[in-house]
């Protein structure tokens, strides 16, 4: 499974998706080198809010690099994902990945609605997250 961002950083601080996003935390994940530093800086924004201090920052990143099993160099994706930003009019950032998606053919996990429907118009398997009720 690919995990992007949105589905990390609830594993790390209470969001609305936490529930839904630790469900996902056991199964075998894979990324995009970008994850550790978009995770990182999502992560530092509720530092700055004041929820959560830079020691639990270090510690998700420590833990993070537990949890993904791989992280695949950016620089090996860019290619895919540059056509597949350029043909979809989509963020650079979220096609990396889709490209390690569509090269692994693995599900991508993601609470990123407009990630999730591009993802199934390319045919990739998607779990889309949700907020708890």
């Amino acid at each position: 499974m690919i995990v992007d961002a949105s589905v990390a950083v609830p594993w790390f601080v209470d969001t609305p998706f936490s529930v839904s996003a630790r469900r996902l935390r056991s199964f075998q994940g894979n990324a995009p080198a970008l994850l550790l530093v978009e995770t990182t800086n999502s992560l530092l924004k509720y530092v700055r809010l004041g929820q959560i201090d830079l020691d639990q920052v270090l510690v998700g990143m420590g833990a993070l690099n537990v949890a993904i099993t791989e992280f695949v160099p950016d620089a090996a994706l860019l290619p895919s994902a540059t056509k597949l930003a350029a043909g979809n009019n989509h963020k650079i950032y979220d096609c990396l990945y889709l490209a390690l998606a569509l090269e692994r053919n693995e599900p991508l996990a993601t609470a990123d609605k407009r990630l999730a429907v591009l993802a199934n118009s390319l045919s990739i398997q998607t779990e889309l997250i949700e907020p708890a009720s």
